[in-house]
């Protein structure tokens, strides 16, 4: 995997975490590496030597930005060593995505899949969309999960990223996420709340080349810890993976959002609250590293042709 230089957020998540995770899943014959790479410092003609430094027929991806500024010059070296060449688009926005560059594009959202399967067909490209779902960052792991008498509920992530009414504004602790720092910090407060909050503006999930397609992160950090979520219907991935019915789906109304926020304080340690944790917990499953283990798996396997 070729990272951005810069390790921070879902382009470390996507590279050195994710090597962490999944090798002891792999079969001994996948394995993976990270190296940082900035097109801009690399002409391609220096490519030649990383070229030799990767096994010959290996799949390379490009993670996120460090697809940045890449031409077919730089991939030319790696094609010459039947080295397939892929990027892992995560959430970049539709404009950025250059399908013509590569033999594959990997996916980390159901919803970001079908959106770069249109872009490739609009473009008149075969390119396959892989899928590649997101993880949940493993320091949660060591969260201590209290038993939780009463219910609470807790937005965590940037505040400007979230829509809270004026009328339960007061209910909902808002822990502010910027940083990795940040996230660090907050981690004992994190596994405390029965009810994660996840209600974006609408804004951001509207359609369009403009728009990126996120993983449903908030809805894994949320599972790992055991807590149900409250989010947009039309939010990434939340209707495919919790399914429409998931009685905590709202849309972005401060109407509607209040009224499903008193749904879930109300049914809290009752029969709909089990039944939505149920659903969590499924969800929860998908993204364990055994799971994305197999899940990369396929994808390497499903690549080998295209080399």
């Amino acid at each position: 995997m070729a990272r951005p230089l810069a390790q921070r957020g879902s382009a470390y998540m996507r590279a050195e975490q994710l090597v962490d995770l999944l090798t002891p899943h792999l079969d001994p014959g996948i394995t993976l590496s990270v190296r940082p790479f900035h097109a801009l410092l690399m002409p391609p003609i220096a490519m030649r030597a990383v070229a030799r430094s990767i096994p010959r027929g290996s799949l390379c991806i490009f993670v996120k930005s460090a697809a940045k500024h890449l031409t077919r010059a730089h991939l030319a070296p790696l094609r010459k060593r039947e080295i397939t060449v892929a990027q892992d688009v995560i959430d970049m926005k539709l404009r950025h995505v250059r399908p013509e560059l590569f033999d594959l594009l990997i996916a980390a959202s159901l919803r970001g899949q079908r959106a770069l399967r249109d872009l490739c067909a609009d473009k008149g490209l075969s390119c396959p969309v892989e899928l590649l779902h997101h993880h949940f960052d493993p320091r949660l792991l060591s969260v201590p999960l209290p038993e939780r008498h009463a219910f609470s509920c807790g937005y965590i992530g940037r505040a400007d990223n979230a829509m809270i009414p004026e009328a339960i504004r007061d209910a909902v602790q808002q822990i502010d996420i910027t940083t990795v720092e940040d996230f660090e910090r907050a981690l004992p407060r994190i596994g405390q709340f029965a009810l994660h909050y996840g209600v974006r503006p609408g804004s951001q999930t509207a359609h369009g080349v403009e728009r990126g397609y996120k993983p449903f992160t908030k809805g894994f950090t949320a599972a790992a810890c055991n807590a149900n979520i409250l989010v947009n219907r039309d939010v990434d991935d939340a209707a495919e993976l919790l399914g429409s019915d998931y009685p905590f789906l709202t849309d972005p109304t401060p109407e509607s959002i209040t009224e499903t926020f008193r749904l879930a304080q109300d049914s809290y340690g009752g029969p709909i609250w089990a039944e939505a944790l149920e659903r969590m917990d499924a969800m929860r499953a998908t993204v364990e590293p055994a799971a994305l283990a197999r899940q990369l798996a396929e994808i390497v396997n499903r690549a080998a042709p295209l080399r």
